[in-house]
């Protein structure tokens, strides 16, 4: 079993089959630091991949300023980036287009790509649920075409929602 440190929360214990830890593989550090991937990908169930990026804060969508707005829109910007270039990177590796250094389990390897379902997950620590909307809205728009082409899922949760779900420990 694995458990996973990242901003501030304990993510797991998953079985250690059931994960790839993109952010610190072999994979994303010989492709190059211009590629921005996500904590991890995980296998919750058989036929779904969970994308999973970690943050401990998020600046909070408030149009009274340029400034805010600006800084917000490249927090979404940053995070979509994160999403799609994990991924892209991940599917290099499954079809042989990059090398992934056996990292990445057999489970992963032999599951049938034409049922999977992709969720994108983001989980912000100590976050009110309330300004979990305008992020999710903010995401679905950004990943719009993605999701359209590959029916993939957005999600955005705080560290209680996470906890409901068994993604992060109760304790953490």
């Amino acid at each position: 079993m694995i458990e996973i440190s990242e901003s501030g929360m304990i993510f797991g214990a998953y079985e250690d089959d059931r994960v790839f830890r993109i952010e610190i593989s072999k994979l994303h550090d010989k492709i190059g630091n211009r590629i921005k991937v996500v904590e991890f990908i995980l296998m919750r169930k058989q036929n779904e991949l969970d994308f999973i990026e970690a943050k401990s804060s998020s600046p909070k969508p408030i149009q009274d300023s340029e400034e805010k707005v600006e800084k917000f829109n490249k927090y979404i910007e940053e995070i979509t980036d994160k999403f799609i270039h994990s991924f892209n990177l991940y599917y290099s590796a499954i079809l042989g287009k990059n090398n992934h250094y056996n990292e990445i389990s057999s489970k992963f390897l032999d599951l049938n790509n034409s049922i999977l379902n992709f969720k994108f997950i983001l989980v912000i620590k100590n976050h009110k649920e309330e300004w979990l909307v305008p992020i999710l809205n903010a995401l679905k728009r950004n990943l719009a075409y993605h999701n359209t082409i590959w029916k993939s899922d957005v999600i955005v949760v705080n560290e209680e929602i996470a906890k409901k779900y068994n993604l992060i420990k109760v304790n953490s």
